[in-house]
């Protein structure tokens, strides 16, 4: 996965070019024409296309003119209107019309009035919202009106379910952590602030939390912890397993840029380096510390040192009765600077390799690529699925394999365990339903006009799959993910399609099928690193299919930043789920940014196979094979042995 980020050094104030202005007035529908229900869908639209364009007043205008502002539609997309251009009085009276209120209305009118502070009535308004449909900005926003007033165990509760319903939501973690600060749980708050400091690792206020809590719980806390984690480790056991024959190895880098490592095999290891050749014991903890290009092994009980190795050096498990067993390694690190962040102990089949690598060590474990798939299943999509959704992942992930085999070349492995090749957790992450659906497939792999394409798959598409992410890939499917096709054409109903949840296979009432952002000043200086009003411009520049944006300026006082991709827009604006959404900027009654909302569809790039779709799929009686069919519609499945 790609990481880029840029500090925000000016101002929030959308605009658009002139050329633009008039590109779209070109585009326009004939405004506000027709019969009356006509009228009103004309008006909608063309009021969506100003308001796309953060011409906010043309599109007030464009209902002004018209004439038309009896029904609910056009009240409940005025008051949306007002809201965003400060005149969060007339916004109020207008929503205050509607003849009934859905779970989005009453989350605007819960911002209207926390616009207005009247914080009791938006509490109201927001519980209404969410005892309607669960929303990430209607939590978020009645987690900070608790914070803001004090009541930091209120706030905790919301922020936690808020993390609940979409664990990506980066500064809930942080907002959490403080919530648990201020109401005196530092050691439940400390958790929080780390995992948020991790994310925001230039942020100044977190680390002072973060270094302030850690102290407050004192020393004690953690020798206690170690203990208890060493304590665990002593307690753990590994089964065996037989190895395979006859299939492809394949060379995983584990970890990168460490000074050292450490492990235990069940059944004892051999130690090999040019110069010299060590016998480990079965169930003792090593370290291995790199010292002067050297590898020194240490007995991690007694610290003594039991011998010294040129790099680069191999770790081969020894069989036991003709069994295998893994080898278990400490504190591995994967999902850096993403919310599944974590440090573990994992277990993996096969052998290791360590060399030098930038003054630093890397950990290679060499295995199998039907066992390597047995280690990247589980840790991809949920094991408890449907076989048939399994298997088709196993495919896809095999074929992966095969195309990506010596991406990390330069490094002296194939793939890295990470989201940028494929998440592989090793023997630790293993299943019954798995391993069974690695072996039904066994061999299987994608392949079109006579080579493995590129592999693309996901977790959620919101509904629509891309094929032009990567550039266009004719062998992918694209348009809507479900059994009837398509997508809406009008502008009013693109926007509608990001708050609603369209029939598809992928559709759940999960954040990975709709998803929401809201950021206001205090959010913005964590998230970006300044308020929104230090932006002069955001303008779209270009777009995929199904609404994907993949090119954004952003003009600064002193510069303009260009966001090539759709994945560096997704993690300049604080690594959201997916490209797609729809962008609203509300502005205060001076005219300046005071609040930016974000309406997404999707987790992902929303190419290939939806995971979720996939699963949908298979849950309506579809076989893996016509799962695969479905994605790819015009590549072929064959054996490679």
């Amino acid at each position: 996965m790609e990481h880029s980020r840029h500090r925000l050094k000016t101002k929030l104030i959308f605009f658009l070019p002139i050329t633009v202005v008039i590109f779209h007035f070109i585009l326009l529908p004939a405004v506000c024409s027709g019969n009356q229900s006509d009228k009103i869908k004309s008006c909608l639209n063309t009021a969506t296309v100003f308001k796309q364009s953060f011409q906010y007043k043309n599109a007030i205008e464009a209902f002004e003119n018209s004439g038309e502002g009896d029904s609910d539609l056009v009240k409940k997309y005025l008051a949306k209107l007002f809201y965003l251009t400060g005149q969060s009085k007339r916004a109020y009276q207008k929503i205050s019309e509607l003849d009934s209120k859905n779970w989005d209305s009453y989350l605007y009118l819960g911002l209207i009035n926390e616009d207005l502070g009247r914080l009791n009535q938006a509490v109201f308004a927001y519980q209404k919202s969410l005892k309607l449909r669960k929303s990430s900005i209607g939590l978020f926003r009645l987690a900070k009106i608790h914070q803001n007033r004090g009541q930091f165990q209120k706030a905790a509760v919301f922020f936690k379910k808020l993390i609940d319903h979409d664990s990506s939501y980066r500064l809930a973690y942080y907002y959490l952590g403080h919530s648990l600060k201020e109401a005196g749980k530092n050691k439940d708050a400390y958790r929080y602030l780390a995992k948020a400091l991790n994310f925001y690792p230039e942020a100044g206020k977190i680390r002072d939390e973060f270094k302030e809590v850690k102290k407050s719980i004192g020393k004690e806390f953690f020798l206690k912890k170690r203990k208890e984690k060493a304590a665990q480790r002593e307690r753990v056991t590994l089964g065996p397993y037989y190895r395979q024959s006859g299939i492809p190895l394949v060379k995983v880098g584990i970890a990168r840029g460490l000074d050292q490592f450490s492990f235990f095999s069940p059944a004892g290891f051999k130690l090999q380096g040019r110069n010299s050749v060590y016998k480990g014991k079965p169930d003792v903890f090593y370290d291995c510390k790199l010292r002067d290009k050297k590898i020194v092994l240490i007995d991690r009980k007694t610290g003594r040192v039991l011998k010294v190795f040129f790099l680069p050096i191999e770790l081969i498990p020894e069989p036991k009765q003709g069994k295998y067993f893994p080898v278990y390694v400490l504190d591995v690190v994967y999902g850096a600077g993403d919310f599944w962040h974590k440090r573990i102990d994992r277990a993996y089949r096969g052998d290791f390799r360590v060399v030098f690598k930038k003054n630093r060590i890397t950990l290679i474990n060499l295995v199998s690529i039907e066992e390597y798939l047995y280690g990247v299943l589980a840790a991809e999509i949920p094991p408890s699925v449907d076989k048939e959704a399994l298997s088709a992942q196993a495919v896809l992930a095999r074929s992966l394999a095969f195309r990506n085999k010596a991406r990390h070349s330069g490094e002296g492995f194939d793939f890295c365990a990470d989201s940028h090749c494929q998440v592989y957790h090793g023997f630790s992450a293993e299943t019954n339903s798995t391993q069974e659906a690695v072996d039904t497939t066994r061999g299987e792999v994608i392949f079109y006009q006579g080579k493995v394409p590129e592999i693309f798959y996901h977790s959620n598409c919101g509904g629509c799959l891309s094929f032009d992410v990567f550039g266009k890939k004719q062998y992918l499917a694209k348009g809507r993910d479900s059994e009837n096709a398509g997508m809406p054409e009008s502008a009013y109903g693109k926007e509608e399609w990001f708050l609603n949840y369209p029939e598809s296979f992928c559709k759940t009432k999960s954040s990975k099928f709709r998803w929401q952002r809201i950021y206001d000043n205090q959010d913005s200086q964590i998230a970006f690193g300044a308020s929104l009003d230090k932006i002069a411009a955001i303008i779209p520049k270009a777009s995929k299919s199904c609404f994907r944006h993949s090119k954004m300026n952003l003009i600064l006082t002193d510069k303009t930043i260009t966001l090539e991709t759709g994945l560096a827009i997704r993690n300049f604006f604080d690594h959201l789920r997916s490209s797609a959404f729809s962008l609203e900027l509300k502005k205060n009654k001076s005219g300046q940014a005071d609040m930016l909302i974000f309406w997404g569809a999707g987790f992902g790039h929303g190419s290939g196979l939806c995971q979720y779709g996939a699963i949908g799929m298979a849950r309506r009686g579809y076989g893996y094979q016509e799962i695969l069919k479905h994605y790819y519609p015009k590549a072929q499945l064959k054996k490679s042995y």
